[in-house]
C-alpha cells in the first residue's frame, strides 16, 4: 500500500497483540475469536496439485488420479497427499517440513507439491507452475485476518485491513 511502510513477522506461534507490537494478523485457526479480536475470513485451504511445466514437457492435462499419483509427489509436515487420492497409506516423494520448502522443489521441476491455491496462484498465473489435475481437496482451518477491537481509528491500520479484505478475500471456491 503506498505510503505505508509494512513489518512482516512470519512465524507459526500466535502473535500476542500488545507484547509483540502486531497490528494485524492472518491465523489459520477455527471459529470463534474471542470478543476481543475483530475478524474476516480471507479463504477456505483449496488444496491443488501444482508442477513447473518443466516437468510435466508433453503430458496432457490435467492429469488422471492414476497418473499423478505415479508422478514424483512432494510431502509437506500437512501430508495431504493421501486424504487428497482417498487412501490411507504412505505415499512415496521427498518430504520437506514446510510447504514454501515444497513449492520451492516443485519450482525447480523437482515433483508435484500439493497447496493452497491462494499462495500459488501468482506462480499459475505468471506460468511459473500449473496445475495437473482439476482435482481439488477442502481442508480445515480457514485463513482469517485478525485484529484487537480498538475504540480509535488507526489509519495505516485501517488502510491495510482494508486493503486485505478487498484484494484478498473470497466469497466462493470454484
Amino acid at each position: 500500500i503506498p505510503g505505508i511502510d509494512l513489518r512482516t513477522v512470519a512465524t507459526e506461534s500466535i502473535a500476542d497483540f500488545d507484547r509483540d507490537q502486531v497490528d494485524i494478523a492472518v491465523r489459520l485457526t477455527h471459529l470463534p475469536f474471542p470478543t476481543l479480536f475483530e475478524t474476516q475470513r480471507l479463504f477456505k485451504q483449496k488444496l491443488v496439485p501444482v508442477a513447473s511445466p518443466h516437468l510435466i514437457g508433453n503430458i496432457a492435462l490435467p492429469m488422471s488420479l492414476k497418473n499423478l499419483r505415479d508422478m514424483p509427489l512432494l510431502h509437506d509436515s500437512h501430508n495431504h497427499w493421501p486424504r487428497f487420492f482417498g487412501s490411507t497409506g504412505k505415499l512415496p516423494g521427498a518430504v520437506f517440513n514446510q510447504t514454501a520448502l515444497a513449492l520451492d522443489a516443485a519450482l525447480a521441476g523437482q515433483g508435484v507439491a500439493i497447496a493452497c491455491q491462494a499462495f500459488v496462484q501468482a506462480d499459475l498465473t505468471a506460468g511459473r507452475l500449473v496445475q495437473v489435475s482439476d482435482s481439488n481437496l477442502i481442508v480445515e482451518p480457514d485463513y482469517y485476518l485478525v485484529r484487537k477491537r480498538v475504540n480509535t481509528s488507526r489509519n495505516n491500520v485501517d488502510a491495510v485491513w482494508n486493503w486485505c479484505i478487498e484484494n484478498l478475500v473470497t466469497t466462493e471456491i470454484s
